[in-house]
């Protein structure tokens, strides 16, 4: 999935550098981590759990958190903001979207034109259930409601005044976006896809763990929510409530504000948390998530459909998100965000 760059969030005019990399290695890590869980769920599931639907929401809040310090705390213009954001994302989508239909053409994934075009509209979240479907963009669904929330987040943050304020609008829109994943799955009984690919409804992750990181700012946590174990057991608790028994609104009413929780205080979590996320091996996994988020959903296909060795075919995960990180994402992000 798309990230913003942890180097946003850190404050320039009064930390070291060590504080300063440091920052930027546990989130890195967490991304890692999360990119980590969506490509064990999906190459080597696990009985009793879905860690790739887990893995996607350590993403989510991860990029509320983020969010959140850029635009509300930082109040990073939105103009570069925006420019940013672009040469992050669309190189890499754009190439990804290419190969996969120069590749997939005619092969045992129906690939289809108009669903390339809404994945590149950001709008596949909503074509995607209501009108054109294509098996290697499926989760593409996920950007497209990150996309959604940068420009409601932008939106608020032009438009809405004093911090106490942002803070009451992004829970009650996470409220009543919760509200209606959970309706529409146990009243009117729609499967996974129509309930919760929708960002009126999946955009409670980000917007929540916003407003968790706009109170911890202005010290408003509880005291009961600031120890060095608060993330650890925060995180734990939620993978919990993501166990397969346990009905899926209940992973978004309960589990994924544990989780914002979690990624909001791991700035005072023990070290053990930090340390691990910080290793070098879960921030360069983190480093490559959005070009490993990318290439891993056709390859996931061929092991999900056609039962090929799982080994193998994330070897060759690795190799496209590396040659589309060193050779697309990188390059290009570098050369638009100097000369645009």
């Amino acid at each position: 999935m798309t990230d913003i760059s942890a180097t946003h969030v850190v404050p320039s005019r009064s930390v070291t550098d060590k504080a300063a990399r440091a920052r930027l290695a546990y989130l890195d890590g967490w991304r890692g981590l999360s990119i980590a869980l969506v490509l064990i769920g999906h190459f080597f599931p696990v009985p009793g759990i879905n860690l790739g639907v887990l893995g996607v929401e350590f993403f989510f809040v991860l990029s509320g958190r983020l969010m959140g310090e850029i635009l509300f705390i930082e109040r990073f213009p939105l103009k570069k903001f925006f420019k940013r954001r672009f040469s992050r994302i669309y190189p890499a989508l754009l190439v990804f979207v290419i190969a996969a239909m120069v590749g997939l053409s005619g092969t045992f994934i129906a690939f289809k034109w108009k669903a390339a075009l809404t994945a590149l509209t950001f709008t596949y979240n909503y074509a995607g259930i209501l009108i054109n479907r294509a098996g290697a963009l499926d989760h593409i669904w996920s950007l497209c409601v990150e996309e959604h929330a940068y420009i409601i987040l932008a939106l608020i943050s032009v438009v809405v005044t004093g911090r106490g304020n942002v803070v009451r609008l992004l829970v009650t829109l996470s409220l009543l976006a919760m509200a209606n994943g959970a309706i529409s799955y146990w009243v009117y009984g729609m499967d996974y896809e129509h309930s919760y690919w929708r960002t009126d409804v999946h955009i409670a992750s980000i917007l929540l763990s916003a407003s968790i990181c706009l109170l911890k700012h202005d010290d408003r946590l509880p005291s009961l929510l600031k120890g060095p174990y608060v993330s650890l057991v925060s995180a734990a608790a939620a993978i919990l409530l993501f166990l397969d028994p346990v009905p899926t609104p209940i992973h978004y009413l309960f589990a994924v504000p544990l989780l914002a929780l979690a990624v909001n205080t791991l700035d005072t979590s023990s070290w053990h948390l930090s340390g691990l996320l910080s290793s070098r091996p879960m921030v360069m996994i983190g480093l490559w998530s959005y070009s490993l988020y990318l290439w891993q959903q056709p390859f996931y296909k061929f092991v999900a459909e056609q039962g090929s060795a799982p080994i193998p075919m994330l070897a060759a995960v690795f190799a496209c998100a590396l040659c589309s990180y060193y050779l697309v994402e990188k390059p290009a992000r570098a050369w638009l965000n100097r000369n645009w």
